[in-house]
């Protein structure tokens, strides 16, 4: 990639998509840009370097601390470079919900690949088989019923010398997403694993998220979580995890990591050594809203906060109303599914100060606007710069080819580009 393609980021995300052999991981701005200065087209969603380096010490050195693996879920940002830095702080492996995002991560060079998700259609299946006989590479799945353990077996097909593959048996709750929800069907789909030559179960894995984050949720969320561990303490016990030399013992989102401390640490009884597995993603940038009110990095855990890296800054296009301002940033480049963009900053046409923004308030998005109610005693002007903190990081980085990464003092640093 030329350095005329590299600084032409501005407008990436409008032309074709790369194939897999263009990902460039050492993707650098070699000019002095800076977003505040009008060297880039507004709007622009940017990311605050000593924000994810600040993520990174905290959260994979709480694994460090505590003994766990982290496999960060990689649908949240779907970045090379991004997971190259997780994979470089100490990732046992790297979290996938599809197996079209287990292939990208293959592409992107990831040693191992968590799918988080059941695996039932032919086409995904053989694909995964074709990756079993590289022993430099690792993929495991999950399985919750009977039906996807025999569809799995039987789309394998004969071994011929091939490894098993790995699976990990999820449990669910009542009213949430996928997983055994029975003693019956744990014991059902665990029989039917041990009759398969192709698979082998390696663990046992759960999705504590849906649960809401309050003091009720925590009661919820421990009493699951103790359900899944006792669930492999049982199964250790039977022998059922016969072809693996480790149990993997897998949950954790990003709200929830301090309850799997809890619940999984100092209590194995087994012959057979386990490895708590952690699949927290929003960790990376954070957010100022969802993340920022569930996190328990700096709150239940005895740790330093997280710092929220993702901004969206737009221009003020318009100010039709005395109370009312108009920015050229909207649905398509932002994310809206949790809460709204919160307004941090101002930055007026014609200086260098930034000022806060606590008299700003977004209150709807369409598709490119969005909508302010301005405070009487607020300055704020057509021209002006406006920069807002996100919730939900998941929904933002899906809009953008292309991020600039940006010092404290919005220079650009360098770009990661996503691949959805």
């Amino acid at each position: 990639m030329t350095f005329d393609e590299k600084k032409s980021f501005i407008d990436w995300r409008h032309k074709g998509f790369p194939t897999t052999e263009e990902i460039n991981f050492d993707l650098v701005i070699e000019q002095q840009w800076n977003i505040l200065d009008g060297d880039a087209f507004l709007p622009m969603l940017v990311i605050k370097e000593s924000a994810i380096s600040h993520n990174l010490d905290v959260v994979h050195g709480y694994c460090k601390d505590n003994g766990f693996s982290i496999a960060p879920h990689g649908k949240t940002t779907m970045s090379p470079e991004i997971i190259a830095r997780q994979f470089a702080a100490g990732s046992w492996a790297i979290t996938a919900a599809t197996v079209s995002q287990a292939k990208i991560f293959r592409a992107f060079g990831s040693p191992r690949v968590l799918i988080a998700s059941e695996v039932v259609e032919p086409n995904s299946i053989n694909w995964i088989s074709q990756q079993l006989s590289d022993p430099d590479f690792e993929i495991l799945c999950l399985v919750d019923s009977v039906d996807g353990v025999k569809i799995l077996d039987t789309s394998l097909g004969k071994s011929n010398g091939r490894p098993r593959l790995k699976v990990l048996l999820e449990l669910g709750m009542v009213d949430g997403r996928t997983g055994c929800r029975s003693l019956e069907q744990v014991t059902a789909t665990v029989a039917e694993i041990g009759k398969s030559e192709n698979l082998a179960l390696a663990g046992v894995e759960a999705f504590e998220g849906v649960v809401h984050y309050d003091a009720d949720g925590l009661k919820i969320v421990d009493g699951f979580l103790e359900q899944v561990f006792q669930t492999a303490q049982r199964l250790e016990a039977q022998g059922d995890f016969a072809h693996v030399s480790e149990i993997i013992i897998s949950a954790g989102g990003s709200a929830f990591p301090d309850r799997v401390a809890n619940s999984f640490t100092s209590k194995w009884l087994g012959k057979t050594p386990i490895r708590i597995v952690l699949r927290s993603g929003c960790y990376i940038t954070h957010d100022h809203g969802l993340y920022e009110r569930a996190s328990p990095f700096g709150s239940r855990l005895n740790t330093q906060s997280l710092k929220p890296a993702l901004e969206i800054w737009g221009a003020v296009i318009s100010r039709p109303e005395p109370n009312l301002a108009l920015l050229n940033f909207g649905k398509r480049d932002v994310a809206y599914d949790i809460d709204l963009p919160t307004a941090l900053r101002i930055k007026h046409r014609g200086t260098n100060q930034l000022n806060t923004a606590s008299g700003l308030n977004i209150f709807e998005l369409n598709d490119q606007h969005a909508f302010v109610r301005v405070d009487p005693s607020i300055e704020l002007n057509v021209g002006d710069f406006v920069g807002a903190g996100i919730s939900h990081p998941c929904t933002a980085f899906d809009k953008w080819r292309m991020i600039p990464v940006v010092a404290d003092d919005y220079q650009i640093i360098s770009v990661v580009s996503t691949y959805f």
